[in-house]
Protein backbone atom coordinates (compact mmCIF):
# COMPACT_ATOMS: atom_id res chain seq x y z
CA UNK A 1 0.00 0.00 0.00
CA UNK A 2 1.01 3.62 -0.51
CA UNK A 3 0.22 6.87 1.27
CA UNK A 4 -0.28 10.46 0.06
CA UNK A 5 1.23 13.46 1.84
CA UNK A 6 0.60 16.91 0.29
CA UNK A 7 3.66 19.09 0.84
CA UNK A 8 1.93 22.33 1.84
CA UNK A 9 2.30 25.16 0.87
CA UNK A 10 3.66 23.86 -2.45
CA UNK A 11 1.72 21.98 -5.14
CA UNK A 12 3.84 18.90 -4.47
CA UNK A 13 2.58 15.47 -3.44
CA UNK A 14 4.71 12.95 -1.57
CA UNK A 15 3.98 9.28 -2.16
CA UNK A 16 5.35 6.86 0.44
CA UNK A 17 5.41 3.29 -0.76
CA UNK A 18 5.17 0.16 1.35
CA UNK A 19 8.62 -0.93 0.14
CA UNK A 20 10.13 2.27 1.57
CA UNK A 21 10.52 4.00 -1.80
CA UNK A 22 9.28 7.60 -1.91
CA UNK A 23 8.35 9.97 -4.71
CA UNK A 24 7.70 13.67 -5.21
CA UNK A 25 4.86 14.32 -7.68
CA UNK A 26 4.18 17.58 -9.54
CA UNK A 27 2.15 18.48 -12.61
CA UNK A 28 1.63 21.15 -15.27
CA UNK A 29 4.88 23.12 -15.26
CA UNK A 30 4.15 24.61 -18.70
CA UNK A 31 7.67 25.86 -19.36
CA UNK A 32 7.37 28.39 -22.20
CA UNK A 33 3.99 29.73 -21.09
CA UNK A 34 5.75 32.98 -20.23
CA UNK A 35 5.96 33.76 -23.96
CA UNK A 36 2.19 33.93 -24.10
CA UNK A 37 2.05 36.41 -21.24
CA UNK A 38 4.86 38.47 -22.77
CA UNK A 39 2.85 38.83 -26.00
CA UNK A 40 0.16 40.52 -23.92
CA UNK A 41 2.62 43.18 -22.80
CA UNK A 42 3.52 41.79 -19.36
CA UNK A 43 7.19 40.79 -19.43
CA UNK A 44 8.22 37.73 -17.46
CA UNK A 45 11.75 36.37 -17.77
CA UNK A 46 11.32 32.64 -18.65
CA UNK A 47 14.78 31.75 -17.34
CA UNK A 48 14.14 33.47 -14.01
CA UNK A 49 10.82 31.67 -13.61
CA UNK A 50 12.43 28.30 -14.35
CA UNK A 51 15.25 29.08 -11.89
CA UNK A 52 12.65 29.70 -9.18
CA UNK A 53 10.95 26.38 -9.91
CA UNK A 54 14.29 24.57 -9.83
CA UNK A 55 15.13 26.20 -6.50
CA UNK A 56 11.84 25.09 -4.92
CA UNK A 57 12.30 21.52 -6.11
CA UNK A 58 16.00 21.37 -5.24
CA UNK A 59 15.30 22.58 -1.70
CA UNK A 60 12.45 20.08 -1.39
CA UNK A 61 14.61 17.19 -2.60
CA UNK A 62 17.39 18.11 -0.17
CA UNK A 63 15.00 18.61 2.74
CA UNK A 64 12.95 15.45 2.24
CA UNK A 65 15.83 13.31 0.96
CA UNK A 66 13.49 11.97 -1.74
CA UNK A 67 15.35 11.23 -4.95
CA UNK A 68 12.46 10.30 -7.26
CA UNK A 69 10.46 13.00 -9.07
CA UNK A 70 7.33 12.26 -11.12
CA UNK A 71 6.06 14.94 -13.51
CA UNK A 72 2.42 14.33 -14.46
CA UNK A 73 2.46 15.97 -17.84
CA UNK A 74 2.60 19.36 -19.55
CA UNK A 75 6.27 19.89 -18.87
CA UNK A 76 6.21 22.33 -21.78
CA UNK A 77 3.46 24.71 -22.88
CA UNK A 78 3.01 24.48 -26.65
CA UNK A 79 1.03 21.48 -27.87
CA UNK A 80 2.70 20.07 -30.97
CA UNK A 81 5.64 22.39 -31.70
CA UNK A 82 8.71 23.36 -29.70
CA UNK A 83 9.27 27.08 -29.16
CA UNK A 84 12.65 28.77 -28.72
CA UNK A 85 11.92 29.31 -25.03
CA UNK A 86 11.15 25.60 -24.62
CA UNK A 87 14.32 24.60 -26.48
CA UNK A 88 16.31 26.75 -24.08
CA UNK A 89 14.58 26.07 -20.78
CA UNK A 90 13.11 22.54 -20.76
CA UNK A 91 16.53 20.81 -21.11
CA UNK A 92 17.97 23.25 -18.57
CA UNK A 93 15.19 22.42 -16.09
CA UNK A 94 15.61 18.67 -16.58
CA UNK A 95 19.42 18.71 -16.54
CA UNK A 96 19.46 20.71 -13.30
CA UNK A 97 17.13 18.35 -11.47
CA UNK A 98 18.47 15.10 -12.92
CA UNK A 99 21.68 15.76 -10.98
CA UNK A 100 19.63 15.46 -7.78
CA UNK A 101 16.99 12.83 -8.53
CA UNK A 102 15.52 10.27 -10.90
CA UNK A 103 12.88 11.89 -13.11
CA UNK A 104 9.78 10.16 -14.49
CA UNK A 105 7.65 11.99 -17.05
CA UNK A 106 4.08 11.00 -17.90
CA UNK A 107 3.44 13.04 -21.08
CA UNK A 108 0.49 15.43 -21.11
CA UNK A 109 -1.48 16.89 -24.00
CA UNK A 110 1.04 19.76 -24.31
CA UNK A 111 4.08 17.49 -24.52
CA UNK A 112 4.19 16.84 -28.26
CA UNK A 113 7.76 16.04 -29.42
CA UNK A 114 8.94 16.16 -25.80
CA UNK A 115 11.41 13.34 -26.47
CA UNK A 116 13.61 15.85 -28.33
CA UNK A 117 13.97 17.96 -25.18
CA UNK A 118 14.53 15.44 -22.40
CA UNK A 119 17.16 13.19 -24.03
CA UNK A 120 18.29 10.39 -21.74
CA UNK A 121 17.82 12.24 -18.45
CA UNK A 122 14.16 11.24 -18.03
CA UNK A 123 12.27 7.98 -17.69
CA UNK A 124 9.63 8.66 -20.34
CA UNK A 125 6.44 6.80 -19.41
CA UNK A 126 3.28 6.03 -21.36
CA UNK A 127 0.79 8.88 -21.86
CA UNK A 128 -1.77 6.58 -20.22
CA UNK A 129 0.17 6.83 -16.95
CA UNK A 130 2.33 4.81 -14.57
CA UNK A 131 1.46 2.66 -11.58
CA UNK A 132 3.01 2.44 -8.14
CA UNK A 133 1.40 -0.45 -6.29
CA UNK A 134 -2.28 0.54 -5.90
CA UNK A 135 -1.84 4.06 -7.38
CA UNK A 136 -2.39 5.18 -10.97
CA UNK A 137 -0.53 8.40 -11.82
CA UNK A 138 -1.63 10.04 -15.05
CA UNK A 139 -2.03 13.50 -16.56
CA UNK A 140 -5.82 13.29 -16.85
CA UNK A 141 -6.42 13.94 -20.56
CA UNK A 142 -6.10 10.29 -21.64
CA UNK A 143 -8.38 7.39 -20.70
CA UNK A 144 -6.24 4.57 -19.26
CA UNK A 145 -7.37 1.11 -18.22
CA UNK A 146 -7.92 1.07 -14.46
CA UNK A 147 -7.15 -2.28 -12.87
CA UNK A 148 -9.28 -3.71 -10.08
CA UNK A 149 -6.35 -3.28 -7.66
CA UNK A 150 -6.21 0.52 -8.20
CA UNK A 151 -7.73 2.45 -5.29
CA UNK A 152 -5.96 5.79 -5.77
CA UNK A 153 -5.64 7.98 -8.87
CA UNK A 154 -3.48 11.11 -9.10
CA UNK A 155 -3.89 13.57 -11.98
CA UNK A 156 -3.06 17.11 -13.04
CA UNK A 157 -4.40 18.78 -16.21
CA UNK A 158 -7.32 20.61 -14.55
CA UNK A 159 -5.31 23.55 -13.08
CA UNK A 160 -7.85 23.84 -10.21
CA UNK A 161 -8.45 27.41 -9.06
CA UNK A 162 -11.00 28.51 -6.46
CA UNK A 163 -13.69 30.78 -7.89
CA UNK A 164 -15.53 32.20 -4.90
CA UNK A 165 -16.30 35.90 -4.81
CA UNK A 166 -15.60 37.51 -1.46
CA UNK A 167 -13.25 34.73 -0.38
CA UNK A 168 -9.68 35.82 0.36
CA UNK A 169 -8.46 32.84 -1.68
CA UNK A 170 -10.56 33.65 -4.73
CA UNK A 171 -8.43 33.05 -7.84
CA UNK A 172 -5.87 30.91 -5.99
CA UNK A 173 -4.85 27.37 -6.88
CA UNK A 174 -6.28 24.53 -4.79
CA UNK A 175 -5.99 20.79 -4.23
CA UNK A 176 -9.00 18.59 -4.96
CA UNK A 177 -9.71 15.26 -3.31
CA UNK A 178 -12.69 13.21 -4.48
CA UNK A 179 -13.92 9.95 -3.01
CA UNK A 180 -15.41 7.91 -5.86
CA UNK A 181 -17.61 4.88 -5.30
CA UNK A 182 -19.05 2.43 -7.77
CA UNK A 183 -22.79 2.78 -8.28
CA UNK A 184 -24.74 0.07 -6.46
CA UNK A 185 -26.49 -1.18 -9.58
CA UNK A 186 -23.20 -2.11 -11.22
CA UNK A 187 -21.41 -3.26 -8.05
CA UNK A 188 -21.76 -7.00 -7.61
CA UNK A 189 -21.90 -9.04 -4.39
CA UNK A 190 -21.57 -6.12 -1.98
CA UNK A 191 -21.33 -7.46 1.56
CA UNK A 192 -19.69 -6.50 4.83
CA UNK A 193 -16.73 -8.65 3.87
CA UNK A 194 -16.77 -7.39 0.27
CA UNK A 195 -17.66 -3.67 0.50
CA UNK A 196 -18.41 -1.27 -2.31
CA UNK A 197 -15.29 -0.40 -4.28
CA UNK A 198 -13.79 3.04 -3.62
CA UNK A 199 -11.17 5.18 -5.34
CA UNK A 200 -9.45 8.23 -3.88
CA UNK A 201 -9.01 10.72 -6.75
CA UNK A 202 -6.45 13.50 -6.21
CA UNK A 203 -6.03 16.49 -8.54
CA UNK A 204 -2.71 18.30 -8.08
CA UNK A 205 -2.53 22.09 -8.59
CA UNK A 206 -0.36 23.37 -11.43
CA UNK A 207 3.29 24.14 -10.70
CA UNK A 208 3.64 27.36 -12.73
CA UNK A 209 2.33 30.33 -10.75
CA UNK A 210 1.68 32.37 -13.90
CA UNK A 211 -1.12 30.02 -14.96
CA UNK A 212 -3.35 31.34 -12.19
CA UNK A 213 -4.58 34.42 -13.99
CA UNK A 214 -4.26 33.27 -17.59
CA UNK A 215 -6.82 30.51 -17.99
CA UNK A 216 -8.54 31.85 -21.10
CA UNK A 217 -7.90 28.78 -23.29
CA UNK A 218 -9.30 26.41 -20.67
CA UNK A 219 -12.36 28.59 -20.21
CA UNK A 220 -12.85 28.74 -23.96
CA UNK A 221 -12.72 24.94 -24.27
CA UNK A 222 -15.21 24.61 -21.42
CA UNK A 223 -17.63 27.04 -23.08
CA UNK A 224 -17.69 24.71 -26.08
CA UNK A 225 -18.96 21.92 -23.89
CA UNK A 226 -15.69 20.04 -23.57
CA UNK A 227 -14.81 18.28 -20.33
CA UNK A 228 -11.94 19.88 -18.45
CA UNK A 229 -10.84 16.52 -17.04
CA UNK A 230 -11.71 13.71 -19.49
CA UNK A 231 -10.59 10.88 -17.18
CA UNK A 232 -12.89 11.92 -14.33
CA UNK A 233 -15.71 12.65 -16.78
CA UNK A 234 -15.34 9.17 -18.26
CA UNK A 235 -15.39 7.47 -14.85
CA UNK A 236 -18.61 9.23 -13.84
CA UNK A 237 -20.56 9.20 -17.12
CA UNK A 238 -19.47 5.90 -18.66
CA UNK A 239 -17.97 3.75 -15.93
CA UNK A 240 -20.77 4.38 -13.42
CA UNK A 241 -18.71 5.86 -10.60
CA UNK A 242 -20.20 8.56 -8.38
CA UNK A 243 -18.67 11.34 -6.29
CA UNK A 244 -19.33 10.33 -2.68
CA UNK A 245 -17.33 13.14 -1.04
CA UNK A 246 -15.43 16.16 -2.35
CA UNK A 247 -12.78 18.23 -0.58
CA UNK A 248 -11.32 21.49 -1.90
CA UNK A 249 -8.12 22.32 -0.03
CA UNK A 250 -5.93 25.43 -0.09
CA UNK A 251 -2.17 25.35 -0.64
CA UNK A 252 -1.82 25.93 3.10
CA UNK A 253 -3.84 22.80 3.84
CA UNK A 254 -7.12 24.41 4.93
CA UNK A 255 -10.41 22.77 3.92
CA UNK A 256 -12.18 25.57 2.04
CA UNK A 257 -14.91 23.92 0.02
CA UNK A 258 -16.79 20.86 -1.10
CA UNK A 259 -18.87 19.71 -4.05
CA UNK A 260 -20.48 23.13 -4.50
CA UNK A 261 -17.11 24.71 -5.33
CA UNK A 262 -16.06 21.71 -7.42
CA UNK A 263 -18.99 22.24 -9.75
CA UNK A 264 -17.59 25.70 -10.57
CA UNK A 265 -14.10 24.35 -11.13
CA UNK A 266 -15.22 21.46 -13.33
Amino acid sequence: MSNFIPLYPYPILIIENSNSSRYLVISDIHIGFEDRINRKGVFIDPKKNVDELIEILSNTINKTQINNLIILGDLKSSVSVITKSEWNNVPYFIDSLSKLCNIYLVPGNHDGNIIHLVANNVNLMSAKGMEINNILLTHGHAIPTIGNYINKIVTGHLHPILIKEGNILNGQKVWIKIILKKNQKVSKNITHENPERQIEFIIIPHFNKYLNHHMDSTIEDYSKGKSKLPLLHNLITKKQWRMEEVFVISLDGALIGSEKELNKIL
